[in-house]
């Protein structure tokens, strides 16, 4: 599949899928390929139904993400949640679950399992603060106000002892603590303080002494009586905590029920977005097996190439209706284009999106397999023929497990023609005889033998008599300029037929590249002579 994904180019548009909760992001990390009809109608139900809502009211639109985004993730363990930021995460959990339930009329939350069931924690837990502050309040026991209000008269006490004390020292020595706990003196001018009580001192460096205040008996007696107030405190705080702990505990069912309804919400908002954003229609799923049409569908990856580069994108419009498919055509004619086409529309489908295209008809497939680019890979010694070989024999022995959509794009390309071209209408005629294999081939080998239930297309390929008339007396041009050329004359429709039929389009793509005319000349001499 990992290979398959890749032809398809599939992370290009997957890593614009960015839901908004830790629960989605988990999700988005699963990437779930659906082989279900029945979850996969659910998965389109829920993307259209929060599609049309959100599209019918922006302001509504922006406070989900903005709920959405400020959900996190909770840790129900006991560990977790016996901390006050551990009931923080809850409390913000429940805040902004409730208001994202809100948003959502009361049908569209039955279908996403969005039922609000505990109003009572939430309002326990707000009473340890507004917004996104959290601490253990007062109301949390009933003699925390009491030891709180001792806290505080001790403190008051100490302030006033400390700016008696502060107040004399000014006075009486002239050292000015203001915002300090202690100065540093020469050690010459802090001999006059030497046996004074009220001081300490104690060496700074060779020249200078440290001096602090003495604050006495009084203030020390309230310094202890805070200490002891303060671990009274602790407790009383502790114990709420685990109260507070043990409530959030006892809703954890509920909890892990918002978990898993917040992610429904956020991965369909999410899906919705995308499908306004690149115009995706919902893909029309019928059973195993059935054919395959695409109408006016577009690979994404390529279209954005495309349009950087001001060159025009045609989309594919086909109706695959066997299940052994083969695409006959020149290199550049748009052969792998029409192949990554229904990789990337297929997988999208079976990953619960909307496709691009403006009608997408298909099955469903138990897995899906790609072989080709071999000549680019090497492996344990394999060659790229080797690593073909090798995958096919991968994915042919999956066809006992379920059915199996399996592209190839020039496949066995890297040996002789002639032995390739067997090969190939051997594997071709092997496929059509496994009802569980769909299979699309790309070549530019001609006329396969494939089989009487296989169905062959060619590309349209390269209008030369429209290119003979634009190029006429026109100047030679750059890369840029001759690759525009190319794609302004490929025809990129896909045509029903072509068995037997040779690609053509080669040498001339190799002169608008560049190649001397003396050397096309000579190519064409050849290709006369052959005939």
């Amino acid at each position: 599949m990992e290979k398959f994904r890749a032809f398809a180019e599939f992370e290009n548009f997957y890593g614009q899928f960015r839901p908004l909760t830790p629960y989605g992001r988990v999700y988005r990390e699963g990437r779930r390929f659906f082989t279900d009809a029945a979850a996969l109608k659910t998965e389109y139900d829920l993307t259209a139904a929060i599609g049309t809502l959100l599209a019918a009211n922006r302001h509504k639109a922006d406070k989900l993400r903005f709920h959405l985004r400020n959900i996190p993730a909770v840790e129900l363990s006991p560990e977790a949640l016996n901390s006050a930021a551990g009931l923080f995460l809850a409390r913000k959990f429940l805040i902004n679950i409730s208001e994202a339930f809100k948003l959502l009329p009361a049908p569209l939350r039955s279908r996403f399992g969005a039922r609000w069931a505990t109003p009572d924690l939430l309002a326990l837990l707000n009473k340890g603060g507004a917004g996104e502050a959290f601490h253990i309040a007062d109301a949390y026991d009933a003699a925390l106000p009491d030891e709180r209000a001792a806290i505080a008269a001790c403190d008051k006490a100490l302030k006033i002892l400390r700016e008696k004390k502060l107040k004399s020292l000014r006075e009486r020595w002239g050292l000015d603590f203001t915002d300090r706990d202690f100065l540093v003196v020469d050690e010459k001018a802090a001999a006059k303080f030497s046996g004074a009580q009220e001081l300490f001192l104690e060496p700074f460096d060779g020249t200078h002494v440290t001096v602090k205040p003495v604050y006495g008996a009084d203030y020390m007696e309230t310094v202890s009586e805070r200490d002891y107030l303060r671990g009274r405190e602790a407790e009383l705080e502790a114990a709420a905590v685990k109260r507070l702990a043990a409530a959030v505990a006892a809703e954890r069912k509920n909890l892990e029920a918002y978990a898993g309804a917040i992610e429904k919400i956020d991965v369909a908002a999410e899906r919705a977005r995308l499908a306004a954003e690149f115009k995706l229609t919902r893909p029309l799923i019928h059973k195993y097996p059935s054919p395959v049409r695409l109408t006016r569908a577009r690979f994404l990856p390529l279209e954005a190439r495309l349009a950087e580069g001001g060159l025009k994108y045609t989309p594919l419009t086909a109706v695959f209706s066997r299940r052994v498919n083969v695409i006959y055509g020149s290199n550049m004619g748009g052969k792998t284009v029409a192949l990554k086409t229904l990789a990337f529309t297929q997988l999208l489908a079976q990953s619960g999106f909307f496709t691009p295209a403006a009608a997408f008809e298909t099955c469903l497939f138990d897995g899906a397999a790609f072989i080709g680019g071999g000549e680019m890979e090497t492996a344990g010694g394999l060659s790229g023929f080797g690593l073909e070989m090798n995958d096919f024999v991968a994915a042919h022995g999956r066809l006992k497990d379920g059915s199996l959509l399996l592209i190839m794009d020039e496949f066995a390309r890297t040996t002789n023609s002639e032995e390739a071209a067997a090969l190939l209408s051997a594997i071709l005629e092997d496929l059509g005889g496994k009802t569980a294999a769909v299979a699309f081939l790309a070549t530019h080998f001609s006329g396969l033998k494939a089989g009487k239930t296989a169905a062959s297309f060619k590309m349209r390929g390269f209008d030369t008599a429209a290119f003979n008339d634009y190029f006429s007396g026109r100047a030679a041009c750059g890369l840029d300029e001759k690759l525009k050329m190319i794609n302004k004359f490929m025809r990129y429709e896909l045509l029903q037929g072509g068995e037997g039929e040779e690609a053509r389009d080669a040498i001339k793509i190799a002169g608008i590249l560049g190649v001397a005319k003396a050397i096309i000349k000579r190519a064409q001499d050849f290709m006369e002579d052959k005939k």
